[in-house]
């Protein structure tokens, strides 16, 4: 891999998009290229379907009344970035009967299979898209690239394109002089595309993010959000190893949401992780019975169903990946009220 990045950089500076589209997704050398899976409890890091099955158990829950309320049409569960398929093959274990298709970076979505309803599923999709990084100096925005030197990779600036500018002013958001902001124009036009599949349905969306007006807010988030991560370790040495870290960054939601709207959608929900899965009724699972009424039938089966509960908990407790990431469900051609995950829990 650093190789394809020094040959790259003959011809001048890479803008860091370029660098993270390269380190992530060169077909032969890229991180998502090889063929062991980077998500995982002994991989570089965990998503909720690696983490624990209830996972996959309070979204089965969200596939049954999706059924029960787009009635008898042909109906489909999509998984966008499905990865080595977890997700996917769970749900189809707890709710036999529609179509299920997993997506992946290199399939085209116009390849679906017909279908009347969409349940469109995505889970740290979009924060695995390439993004800017930029930064304020003065009155003019830069953008970060990556150039050689003496033999390494290190950052180097230019003047942002126009492209950003107007992403910034369009939005009406502001950022300060030194203040860095990770941006993809990539988030919106994705959404649009996943809109387009969806004629009458839902749209799950899963991912570390937050609105506009809090992800581009000095005072919490000067530097930015883009971190890698090697090892169940969280590193802000971006450049180091590529090809072989993951490389990401919190998403704009608002872009999502502004997109959906304007595609007809309408916003059914938006909230913690935690909150969502507490709707759907994940504590139902055996995991999350009272530690009273669990037996084990020996001490090793005993500590590994302890694991098991607590790996289950972090999906939904406030120091854990349900407190971190965040869930919007927009709808077409559905109800938009009575679902389960719109219910209050107080």
């Amino acid at each position: 891999m650093q190789d394809v990045v020094h040959n790259r950089l003959t011809t001048g500076a890479l803008s860091f998009r370029d660098f993270m589209e390269v380190a992530l997704y060169d077909p032969e050398l890229g991180y998502y290229s090889g063929a062991r899976s980077p998500a995982g409890k002994a991989a570089d890091f965990v998503t909720s379907p690696s983490l624990s099955p209830v996972f996959s158990y309070a979204l089965g829950r969200l596939v049954r009344e999706f059924l029960g309320r787009a009635g008898d049409v042909a109906s489909q569960i999509v998984d966008i970035g499905c990865g080595d398929g977890t997700l996917i093959h769970n749900l189809c274990a707890e709710v036999p009967g529609p179509q299920y298709v997993g997506v992946e970076r290199r399939d085209s979505l116009a390849d679906l299979p017909a279908a009347d309803s969409r349940l469109v599923i995505s889970n740290e999709l979009f924060d695995a898209q390439p993004f800017a990084r930029l930064v304020r100096r003065g009155s003019a925005l830069h953008e970060l690239t990556v150039v050689e030197l003496a033999g390494g990779l290190d950052w180097g600036e230019r003047p942002a394109g126009a492209e950003y500018a107007d992403y910034f002013a369009e939005r009406g958001i502001e950022i300060d002089d030194g203040q860095f902001a990770d941006v993809s124009l990539d988030w919106a036009s994705l959404y649009a595309a996943i809109c387009r599949i969806v004629p009458r349905g839902l749209i799950v969306t899963f991912d570390y993010g937050f609105p506009q007006e809090t992800l581009f807010r000095s005072r919490l988030r000067r530097y930015g959000t883009a971190a890698a991560y090697a090892g169940q370790r969280v590193s802000r040495d971006l450049l180091a190893d590529p090809g072989r870290q993951d490389l990401t960054a919190h998403i704009n939601f608002t872009d999502l949401i502004r997109t959906g709207e304007a595609a007809g959608f309408t916003t059914l929900f938006f909230e913690r992780q935690a909150k969502f899965l507490l709707s759907l009724g994940i504590t139902e699972h055996e995991l999350f019975k009272p530690i009273d009424e669990v037996q084990a039938e020996s001490l090793a089966a005993g500590v590994d169903l302890l694991d098991r509960r607590d790996e289950a908990r972090r999906l939904v407790l406030p120091d854990g990946i349900g407190e971190e990431i965040r869930v919007l469900v927009q709808g077409r051609g559905v109800p938009a009220e009575g679902w389960m995950f719109q219910r209050k829990l107080f």
